[in-house]
């Protein structure tokens, strides 16, 4: 079978084998569209292979070498081969990722189809790319669709092959254009305002008008552009802050309605259910551990 798919919980995970149609390169890709946080990777490698992630929405964290890295939505991030990577001590939030998995040569080869002379040039920037976690562009959705399309339709044809990997390099091509723009494209000032103001207020409520009078934009205007650079919406930005600041709390010795009055929470149960949505682990749990700690 050229097509696995997972369904159970509110996951849903499709993984293709591009190897077999005759891309050995690229031994995995996949989509994962999470509904709801569950737990997160335990630790493990790829032996020989490069992973690539690209989160077009919502909010992850991967740990490699014991240092948490946190992405959200139009971010990539990347583990090298035999890097021993997972999720840490944190759950898989809700969003919707796509993943690639590549075979890189250790000196030049064919690659994708492309003689070592072309291809290697793209596999030596892979390799030795500027930055793990970097904001990334749309278009890598659109491309990493066509390439599921063209699979799952896929008939033993001489140029189904071809689009495929015309369309996987492609997507590393602009993968590794995101990584050098990085230092450029980052999060303009008026977003960097907001979020400051929200870490400096977290115990504050903070509406979206508001928000925007912060950013000194319209209030359609910033909803679109913070969503743009944050990849959620600035609701639900808010919502996730106020949740793991209120974890902390917890930890510390917090009762559960206390924390949730000093965030803002209208009551214990929205606090509570918000909190388990996000973290996968109830308030309660998470004062239990820190009683028996």
């Amino acid at each position: 079978m050229k097509k696995a798919l997972i369904m159970h919980e509110g996951l849903e995970m499709v993984m293709y084998d591009l190897a077999e149609i005759g891309l050995p390169d690229v031994p995995l890709v996949g989509i994962h569209n999470l509904r709801r946080s569950k737990s997160g990777l335990k630790p493990h490698i790829h032996p020989g292979v490069m992973e690539i992630c690209y989160l077009a929405r919502g909010e992850r964290v991967y740990n490699v070498d014991c240092r948490d890295y946190a992405f959200r939505g139009n971010e990539l991030f990347v583990t090298y081969p035999d890097e021993r990577h997972g999720s840490g001590d944190h759950p898989h939030g809700k969003g919707l990722l796509y993943w690639m998995q590549v075979r890189l040569p250790a000196k030049p080869a064919p690659f994708l189809g492309l003689q070592a002379n072309h291809s290697w040039p793209l596999v030596r920037e892979l390799m030795h790319l500027p930055h793990r976690r970097f904001l990334g562009d749309r278009r890598l959705k659109l491309l990493f669709e066509e390439i599921a399309i063209i699979y799952r339709d896929f008939r033993d044809e001489p140029l189904a092959s071809v689009e495929v990997a015309t369309r996987v390099t492609q997507w590393l091509i602009l993968v590794v254009q995101c990584s050098a723009a990085e230092s450029a494209r980052r999060y303009t000032t008026d977003t960097r305002k907001v979020t400051d103001y929200i870490a400096r207020n977290i115990e504050e409520p903070m509406g979206v008008d508001l928000l925007a009078t912060v950013a000194g934009l319209s209030t359609s205007r910033f909803k679109a552009k913070f969503r743009e650079q944050m990849g959620i919406a600035p609701a639900e930005y808010v919502l996730r802050e106020k949740v793991a600041y209120a974890k902390e709390l917890l930890e510390k010795g917090s009762s559960v309605t206390d924390a949730a009055y000093q965030l803002g929470f209208s009551s214990s149960q929205y606090f509570a259910t918000a909190f388990k949505r996000i973290l996968n682990i109830t308030p309660r749990q998470v004062r239990t551990k820190g009683d028996t700690a």
